[in-house]
């Protein structure tokens, strides 16, 4: 786009002392313009820039880290203030979600725009190294693996060739149409430049990354042959008598051959396009994609590269899969930490805590590098590290200098809130340190084993994702103190315990086959137990076109039964054809109703008075909410 900067900014308005209306006018009209190109961002002068730049979020990223580089101090931003490019990176980012570009790739970075966007770098034949700030605006958490320098690949052929290596060759002969590859493997493979020889090099902390793909544009039907054809592309290149496993879930389905080559896992979400895909990522830096041909990022993808950090929103706590981007998990954020990517919470979201009702007393003596922050915060980082500190210590039953805490135990999320955050991130700082020993995947919580390793075996996996089914079962009657499976007819009281009914056989939250056209038959569908209230279960069982709720037991569950009941036992049954999310909204949104449900009745034993008030919460967290009023309630 080629814009006339005289007809926009006559010249004698821009040598008054003070800018006229008519500059406010043509400032706020070519902010409304989506400008990308270079030659435009150059002839508009520096005093406008200065000015208007920080409210126009409809500018390409790279000429807007172009223009920046014309103003003083571009880096730098007082406490609160929104002239900043982390705080423009989020404005932008909503623009990007608001879908109204032309092309999805608008606004999008790729390796033609480095050299704007990555300004304190050197490209060399075989790598861009970019040298880091030493310090950012913001409160930084987990941060101390941050490295000073990073390489990146210096071309899309150089990523190319190593995303080739990296993934096995298991994508050869792909045909890539509405196919899309993003997340840790692909930053793995900008990571991975080649060694000094010009060999192709595997960074091994992306060593387990699975292959994580999308699938883009297509109907549910045509979408289920991309994955039919994924998988023969996947098998055709496996070593010759390699067994396979396919596992489904509501989330993914995932391919499994043997270790080390790597799983395919497919993201059960039909988005638009590639830009769809990315801006659903939690994590800054996870927020880049591969079609093929192209190497594709966000605005702060690159800027996660460029920082180290990933920038805290109330997105990482209260997204859901109903949301444009979604909820991080403890896992995920430690993780990334450990790969050099911690947090960082920017100053607006600090000063905004200034606006509340100041915390009681706090100690004087305050952490080295806080007394910037508002007055409690360093008290309650301080308290963190004390506490866990103290739990840690009454955990070792050897009298031993290395602690080794599992951290696995602790069912409530480390993220719903600031202080429980702080605590999680000082037993992460003491791993750092050595002082205690944190197990390999003692972060995750997952409902199967899966030992990716040299022990890993498809049959054996199968059993582990079999005993995973039945545990569900199990907790529910080990909890079902009142007898309400009784009562729905699943089992009387001689038998209970037995496992001889049909909630064992049929339940399956998680389903394997050893190829796809097996996982995705009628056979295999995933078949969820849920408790509704009888008015909505009766309504929902009418929906005889995809028997979406069947009951456990027919002639229980209120059907033909005598005596009021408040609640109906379903099956709750996702074919192949439904398991696609962000397809249809309303089936999106009765699946999270559901999901809602599931959550309230994980344990039989729970109180009736106490469920409602949980389910409204589970459904109010997914409601809209201003963002520093939420940031305000998490930090409390």
């Amino acid at each position: 786009m080629s814009i006339c900067m005289q007809c926009i900014f006559p010249p004698a308005a821009a040598a008054r002392d003070h800018v006229p209306s008519l500059v406010d006018l043509a400032a706020e009209r070519l902010g409304n313009l989506s400008l990308d190109d270079e030659e435009t961002m150059d002839a508009i002068p520096s005093v406008i820039l200065a000015s208007y730049m920080w409210g126009w979020h409809k500018i390409a990223y790279p000429a807007m880290r172009r223009a920046l580089q014309r103003l003083p101090n571009p880096e730098s931003a007082p406490e609160g203030s929104s002239n900043s490019i982390d705080e423009w990176i989020l404005l932008n980012d909503k623009w990007l979600r608001d879908g109204k570009q032309a092309e999805w790739q608008q606004g999008l970075v790729t390796f033609d725009d480095a050299d704007n966007v990555f300004q304190n770098s050197i490209l060399a034949d075989s790598s861009r190294t970019i040298t880091r700030l030493e310090s950012l605006p913001g409160y930084e958490v987990s941060c101390d693996a941050r490295e000073p320098h990073i390489a990146i690949q210096p071309s899309v052929e150089a990523f190319k060739r190593t995303f080739d290596h990296i993934s096995d060759g298991l994508l050869k002969n792909l045909d890539w149409s509405n196919l899309f590859v993003a997340g840790g493997i692909i930053l793995g493979a900008l990571l991975s430049v080649d060694t000094p020889d010009g060999q192709p090099r595997s960074d091994p902390r992306w060593a387990s990354s699975d292959i994580d793909m999308f699938v883009y544009g297509l109907s549910p039907l045509a979408a289920n042959e991309k994955v039919r054809h994924l998988f023969e592309t996947f098998r055709a290149n496996l070593p010759p008598g390699t067994p396979t496993l396919v596992v489904r879930n509501c989330t993914t389905i995932t391919f499994y051959a043997r270790y080390p080559l790597r799983r395919i896992q497919i993201v059960l979400k039909l988005t638009e396009s590639p830009k769809s895909v990315l801006l659903n990522f939690d994590l800054d830096v996870c927020a880049m994609g591969w079609d093929g041909t192209s190497l594709w990022m966000l605005p702060r993808a690159a800027r996660a590269l460029e920082t180290g950090c990933n920038v805290f929103t109330m997105s990482l706590i209260r997204g859901h899969y109903l949301s444009n981007r979604r909820a991080s998990a403890l896992e995920r954020v430690f993780k990334y930490a450990d790969k050099g990517y911690g947090l960082r919470i920017l100053p607006s979201y600090m000063s905004s805590l200034n606006n509340r009702k100041p915390s009681q007393a706090s100690p004087g003596q305050q952490p080295d590098g806080t007394d910037d922050l508002p007055p409690d915060i360093p008290f309650l980082i301080a308290e963190a590290r004390r506490l866990t500190a103290h739990d840690v210590l009454r955990s070792d039953e050897n009298d031993s200098n290395i602690f080794e805490f599992n951290m696995a135990h602790s069912k409530p999320s480390g993220l719903s809130g600031f202080s429980s955050l702080m605590r999680w991130v000082a037993l992460w700082e003491m791993g750092r340190r050595g002082e205690v020993t944190i197990r390999k995947g003692a972060w995750a919580l997952s409902s199967y084993r899966d030992a990716w390793d040299e022990r890993f075996d498809t049959g054996s996996f199968q059993e582990h994702i079999q005993q995973a089914n039945e545990k569900e079962v199990w907790n529910w009657v080990v909890t079902d103190f009142n007898r309400r499976l009784v009562a729905h007819g699943v089992a009387d009281e001689e038998n209970l315990d037995s496992g001889e009914y049909e909630l064992w056989n049929t339940f399956r939250r998680t389903t394997c086959a050893p190829t796809v056209d097996a996982v995705l038959s009628k056979k295999k569908d995933i078949m969820l137990q849920v408790l509704l209230p009888c008015e909505r279960a009766q309504a929902r069982a009418g929906l005889r076109e995809t028997k979406l709720l069947v009951p456990v037991e027919y002639g229980f569950n209120f059907l033909g039964s005598p005596e009021p009941q408040t609640d109906g036992l379903f099956f709750w049954r996702i074919p192949a054809e439904l398991m696609w999310q962000q397809l249809d909204r309303s089936v999106d949104e009765l699946f999270e109703v559901l999901h809602a449900f599931r959550k309230v009745n994980e344990h039989l034993r729970s109180n009736s008075a106490f469920q409602a008030p949980r389910l409204l919460r589970e459904l109010a967290r997914r409601t809209l909410y201003d963002e520093f009023d939420a940031f305000a309630s998490w930090f409390v």
